[in-house]
């Protein structure tokens, strides 16, 4: 059975372990970049939500518990400002073992329905390059490449 459980910054070190996951799974996906996400910390990207909701944003994050094996299967972070009507999904991450099953669906159905309730008209995603699989679930709800960051590979 799953639930799910929303999480304020005040609990947000709750997603610590899944974020690390996602961190892990963004290097293996990344053709150019792995050994860059291994500078990536949880108290950074903390810090960069903080500063976002010090600077008038609002932030949604919610939790898919497995009750039965009694762990957290994945989470999703949204960010959004109703004054300037713009949202991101911050960060969406499911345990392996639950992908295949519409738990990553469910998730992503979870954020944008948080942005159509706050009434956020302008929606943002950043996908790591490279990662197929998100990218087409993020195209089956409307999302699409706008443009490219491209960052100088340096030794």
């Amino acid at each position: 059975m799953f639930e799910i459980e929303k999480v304020d910054m005040e609990h947000i070190d709750r997603i610590g372990p899944l974020w690390e996951k996602l961190i892990q799974a963004n290097a293996a996906n990344s053709p150019y970049f792995a050994d860059y996400y291994g500078t990536f910390e949880f108290e950074i990207r903390k810090g960069f939500l903080q500063e976002k909701l010090d600077n008038g944003a609002a932030m949604y994050t919610a939790v898919l518990v497995d009750r039965e094996k009694k762990q957290d299967a994945g989470f999703v972070t949204v960010t959004y400002n109703r004054d300037t009507s713009f949202g991101e999904i911050e960060m969406l991450y499911l345990l392996e073992e639950y992908r295949g099953q519409g738990m990553g669906k469910k998730l992503f159905k979870m954020a944008l329905s948080c942005l159509d309730i706050n009434c956020i008209r302008d929606r943002k995603l950043c996908v790591t390059y490279g990662n197929e699989a998100a990218l087409r679930l993020y195209e089956s709800f409307g999302f699409y490449p706008f443009t490219i960051d491209c960052l100088q590979k340096r030794s």
